[in-house]
C-alpha cells in the first residue's frame, strides 16, 4: 500500500499539481486489476519507467486524494513543483540515465525542532529531494556537488491554469 502511495505521490510530482475546490476525487468505477496494453517503454530504460494515458494517471492520482480526504483537509500535500529549467540543467549531463526521488524534511520544519520527527504528509514539512545516477547506478551531482530540491508543495503554492486542477486535464 505505502508502495502504490508513493508511486502516485512521485508520478503526481512530475505530471499534476493541485486545485483547492473541489479536491476529493470518488474512485472509479473501472478499476481493474488486468496487466495494461498501453506501455510506451523505452528499450533501454533500465529503470522500467513508462509513460501512461492521461485516465490512468488521474485514477492512480484520484485514489491517493481520496485516501487523504482532499476536499476536507488543505493541509496535506498533493503534489509537488519542480523547476522545469532546473531540472534540464542537471539532466543535461548524458551520462545521467535515471532519477531517483526522495521524500525529506525540509530545512524549515527540522530547525523548528522537528528532527526525526514523523510529519506525516504535511505542507511545509516534505519536500521531495532529486539525485540523477548513472548506468552503473553511481550518483552523479550537479556542478559536482549539489542535488535538485525547492521543491514547492500544493497546497501551499498552487500552479494557476488547468496545471491547478488536482487531475490533469
Amino acid at each position: 500500500m505505502k508502495s502504490k502511495l508513493l508511486i502516485a505521490i512521485s508520478l503526481g510530482i512530475l505530471i499534476a499539481a493541485c486545485h483547492k475546490e473541489n479536491s476529493t476525487v470518488a474512485p472509479s468505477t473501472q478499476q481493474t486489476n488486468a496487466k495494461p496494453h498501453y506501455a510506451f517503454r523505452d528499450s533501454t530504460d533500465t529503470a522500467g519507467s513508462l509513460f501512461i494515458p492521461v485516465a490512468v494517471a488521474n485514477n492512480m492520482i484520484g485514489s491517493y486524494l481520496y485516501s487523504i480526504n482532499s476536499a476536507s483537509s488543505d493541509s496535506d500535500i498533493h503534489s509537488f513543483s519542480i523547476s522545469a529549467d532546473s531540472l534540464r540543467a542537471y539532466l543535461a549531463n548524458p551520462a545521467i540515465k535515471n532519477v531517483k526521488l526522495m521524500f525529506a524534511h525540509t530545512q524549515n520544519y527540522i530547525n523548528a525542532g522537528n528532527y526525526g520527527v514523523n510529519s506525516g504528509f504535511k505542507t511545509g514539512a516534505l519536500t521531495i529531494v532529486i539525485a540523477a545516477y548513472d548506468t552503473f547506478g553511481n550518483y552523479i551531482y550537479y556542478g559536482g556537488n549539489a542535488v535538485l530540491d525547492h521543491a514547492i508543495p500544493c497546497p501551499y503554492s498552487c500552479a494557476s491554469g488547468t496545471a491547478g486542477n488536482d487531475l490533469l486535464e
